[in-house]
Formats: structure tokens, sequence, C-alpha cells
């Protein structure tokens, strides 16, 4: 038997949607036709995917899956290549740099008629090595990427403080100074933050600094605005976010914030993704 992609579709819908039943309404096929797919890929390869009881999958189905995912991407994309109508998809995890996105997607669409599909996702570096997305907005995340991945920083952003606004420290305080960050813990996002524990600089009052780790932007907001610790942002943060239990203060001597695209190229990206990436970073003011 040929493995086809109504098999590996079926095997990624299961593992986004958890049960075959939410799994076979995502594809619109009946409950036993997704079960079948699943169970014949199961034979093709030799070994079990999914477990019978839970339907989670197995460390054998973890494998394939990732491999599943990079094929029906890489085949959406290609469909989508060659579409009248092609769509790139961006991955972010967090507000987006409004002037450069604006004036990239508004040259895309004048230039080549292609249309800008945007998707947050907690971690867009894991959507591109998925194949979710065709192209990855993060900062200041230089991890070691994927084989075949690219990046490029496309702008830099000031940082700014944030803090809840029941702090005592800040008191009337307009800004304050990189080398004199409030004490606290240190509000952390792990897969999306532009800001690290290590990244900032040690004195008196940050030696012993505790970390607080969460793992999006929205949890990282609620943990800063309830007093849980500071945290440190882009300024875009302080124009684009109301929230009643945070204030943001500028930090004038804090370094930037480098905002970054990453895409694969290999296979050769899409027409659309080039045309994206040059338009990006040739036609468009700085992020």
């Amino acid at each position: 038997m040929e493995v086809e992609l109504r098999h590996l579709r079926a095997l990624i819908a299961l593992a986004d949607c958890g049960t075959h039943t939410a799994a076979a309404a995502e594809l619109r096929v009946s409950q036993p036709t997704l079960t079948r797919s699943v169970h014949q890929l199961e034979e093709r390869c030799g070994r079990r995917l999914i477990e019978s009881r839970t339907a989670d999958l197995t460390e054998d189905g973890l494998v394939v899956l990732g491999r599943a995912r990079r094929i029906v991407g890489e085949l959406d994309a290609l469909i989508a290549d060659l579409d009248a109508h092609p769509v790139v998809r961006l991955g972010f995890a967090w507000l987006l740099p409004d002037k450069w996105f604006a004036a990239t997607r508004a040259s895309l669409a004048r230039r080549h008629g292609v249309n800008v599909d945007v998707r947050r996702v907690d971690d867009p570096l894991a959507a591109l090595d998925a194949g979710e997305v065709d192209v990855a907005l993060y900062r200041n995340r230089p991890h070691q990427l994927s084989v075949g991945m690219v990046t490029r920083r496309v702008g830099v952003e000031r940082r700014v403080l944030a803090a809840s606004r029941s702090n005592p420290a800040l008191g009337n305080a307009t800004e304050v100074r990189w080398g004199s960050l409030p004490a606290g813990p240190l509000v952390v996002n792990t897969l999306s933050g532009s800001t690290a524990a290590d990244s900032i600089p040690a004195t008196e009052n940050t030696e012993a600094r505790a970390v607080i780790t969460c793992r999006n932007f929205e949890e990282w907001l609620e943990i800063v605005a309830a007093g849980g610790g500071i945290g440190i942002v882009p300024e875009l943060a302080a124009r684009r976010i109301s929230h009643p239990g945070v204030r943001f203060l500028p930090i004038p001597d804090a370094p930037p914030t480098q905002v970054r695209l990453a895409w694969r190229d290999r296979p050769v990206p899409a027409r659309a993704v080039q045309w994206f990436l040059d338009v990006a970073f040739t036609d468009r003011p700085e992020a």
C-alpha cells in the first residue's frame, strides 16, 4: 500500500484535535474512515502510531507526525504558489510591528497580487519547523535553527519596562535606567519573549533576582499586572496595549530588541514567499 496524503492528514488531525470524533469532523469524513486511514498508515509503517485507548501519539507517532506536517505544509505551499491568488502564511506570537507590516502587506498585494495570512501562534519558529507557516516573525531568540532554516533581522525596537501599577518602587518615575531596574522577580515568556533572564544587566538589585516563566504574551501580561514581577518588552507594547493593571516606562539606555524573520530555504521557497521576503527587506519602513 502506498502512503497517501489522506493518511498523513488523518494523523495530523488526530494529533491536533485529540479525539477521533473531532478529527473526523475537522476533515469532514466519517469516524470509521478516519480510523481506517490511521490504521492503514500504521500497517504501512509496521508500528503503532496511536495509543488505542487514549488516542495519544506514541513515540513513533510523534516522529511520523513531524515529518507529515512538513510534507503536507510543503504541498499546501506548492498549491498556494500555483494558485491564481497566492497566500503567504506569516506566523507571529504577539504584536506585529504595525508600520512595517502595513507597508509590506500593501506593497506585496500591489506588486504581486499576494495576500498575507496572519497566524497567531505561541512559538513561531516551531510552527515554521512544522510547516504550519511559511515565514516566522520573532524577537531576540538566536537559538540554533533547524536544518534548512535561515533568519535575518528586519528591524529593531526600543525597550520599555512593564510593571504593576501597584508597584511601590516606581513611585512617580517617568523612566528607568537599564543598569538599575527595579528589584523583584523578572517575568519571562520562554517561547516568544524578547528578553531572557540572562540578557538584563547584573546589579545589586538583580544578582539574586527570581525568574517567573510563562509560555505566551497573554500569560506574561497578566502576571505582570497582578504584581508577580516586572517585564521588559518592546515599546510597541506601550503603544498598543491598554491594561488597567500595567504601566510602561521607557528605558532610554537599554539595548534595542531585534525583530527577525525566519524561513526555510530548502527546498527552495515558493515564489510568493520569495516575493514577500524581497518586499519585507527592501520596500518597507523599519520595524
